[in-house]
């Protein structure tokens, strides 16, 4: 079997790893991955002869191919290569997890932080056993911090996570009742975030930490290398409005100095992940006034939290994530917002296992004490338990009933998991 310092030698000598052998960039190394629904180790020939370079498989029939590596296990391989590959490199990496707000506030970190670093972070939610080896192994030696997302759902990942990365840093933004059908619970929950807390403890690396959040304090018992921030705190941060874009205030107490900005976030959640970044930013000295410019300037993408105004609507696009505690602060921050018509379209809430039927009975109970015009509910999630609210089993349903009932000058919720792809419904709103 091959060994792991032949394999980094070869790894620096190609463009970088790929595990798409339909996409796989010319002179780069091909991991061949498996999986219940595709065997990366069918395509070694095939990505060879297009121009990877070099490509790693367990399959030892294809011994006799130049440039390839034969191991027992293609994933434990690329985890060992990327932690090998992340010993290389001298600069610190802030790693962070949660259940809300972790993608958002990685962004609004790296955007902070590259005001004076050269920065580089996980792209789009390449943040599980296997994107996270694959970040790192796109990191430079040439680059100054690098910022690692972790999710997790089931216990150990997070773990895992941190043995490969190794972060000098750490934060969890929160905890909240997710994918509760691998943690089992709440508790389970915390348990499996707070991994992240236990190996911070274990190798004396410090944690950023939310002096407000009893949850996270409660977990943190073990952590004495702690910055925290939030009230009472030397970094403390005021919402001054958020109808729909989040303006702040905020506070450095050492330097005695108050400072306000905008932003392009929407809703009043978003003012924890707003606090994380300035205290992560004022703890590596970035300026309160570079500080503002990045978070000013920072455009949500990827249907987070994104504000819409498409011709006959203003929409609030959030389907890129929902549990119960998303869903609750999404719908308490647009019912405050104060317009007279305004529909909510949620999608079911997924991977709940057992707690799938009375979170969803809590969801409707919320939306019955909100005012709102119209309510769509799309999913399984809902059948018998929606009231007089109207319910659709798919979206193709519920894009006929809006195409019946076109919503004019109205403001729109879209909240629902990436799996319900609201966005579908774009287009007809």
């Amino acid at each position: 079997m091959a060994e792991i310092n032949d394999i980094y030698k070869a790894f620096c000598d190609s463009t970088g790893i790929s595990t798409d052998s339909r996409n796989c960039p010319d002179e780069a190394m091909f991991v061949a991955l498996k999986g219940e629904n595709f065997d990366g180790n069918k395509y070694v020939e095939e990505v060879l002869l297009k121009g990877a370079k070099y490509a790693i498989t367990n399959n030892p029939n294809l011994a006799h191919l130049k440039n390839v590596f034969i191991v027992e296990d293609t994933l434990k391989t690329l985890q060992e290569l990327a932690q090998f590959h992340r010993r290389q490199l001298s600069f610190p990496i802030i790693s962070i997890t949660g259940t809300n707000g972790k993608t958002t506030t990685k962004e609004l970190i790296n955007a902070v932080l590259s005001e004076k670093f050269k920065t580089k972070a996980t792209k789009g939610n390449f943040n599980n056993h296997i994107g996270v080896p694959l970040t790192l192994l796109s990191f430079t030696k040439e680059m100054a911090m690098g910022i690692v997302e972790m999710g997790a759902n089931h216990i150990g990942e997070i773990g895992l996570l941190c043995a490969i990365a190794e972060p000098d840093y750490c934060i969890i933004t929160n905890v909240g009742k997710a994918h509760l059908e691998g943690f089992g619970s709440f508790e389970g929950v915390k348990k499996a975030k707070g991994e992240m807390y236990d190996y911070a403890a274990k190798n004396d690396k410090l944690i950023f930490i939310n002096h407000e959040n009893s949850h996270l304090q409660e977990m943190a018992t073990q952590n004495k290398l702690r910055f925290e921030f939030g009230r009472k705190t030397d970094i403390e941060v005021q919402l001054t409005n958020a109808a729909p874009f989040v303006k702040i205030n905020w506070t450095d107490k050492q330097l005695n100095k108050e400072y306000n900005t905008s932003t392009n976030l929407i809703g009043a959640y978003n003012l924890e992940n707003i606090n994380a970044a300035i205290a992560i930013g004022r703890y590596f000295n970035i300026s309160p006034e570079a500080i503002n410019h990045a978070i000013s300037s920072y455009q949500p993408t990827n249907n987070r939290s994104q504000f819409i105004n498409s011709k006959n609507n203003r929409i609030i696009m959030d389907a890129y994530n929902a549990n119960p505690s998303s869903m609750a602060v999404a719908l308490d921050n647009f019912n405050q917002i104060q317009e007279n018509k305004k529909w909510i379209i949620l999608g079911g809430m997924k991977e709940l296992g057992n707690d799938s039927l009375s979170e969803h009975k809590k969801l409707i109970k919320t939306i019955d004490d909100c005012e709102f015009s119209k309510v769509l509910l799309i999913g399984d999630e809902f059948s018998g338990i929606n009231g007089s609210y109207n319910h659709f089993s798919n979206n193709n349903d519920c894009i006929n009933f809006i195409k019946q009932n076109p919503p004019k000058e109205a403001y729109i919720l879209i909240k629902g998991s990436r799996s319900n792809k609201l966005e579908e419904l774009l287009p007809f709103l």
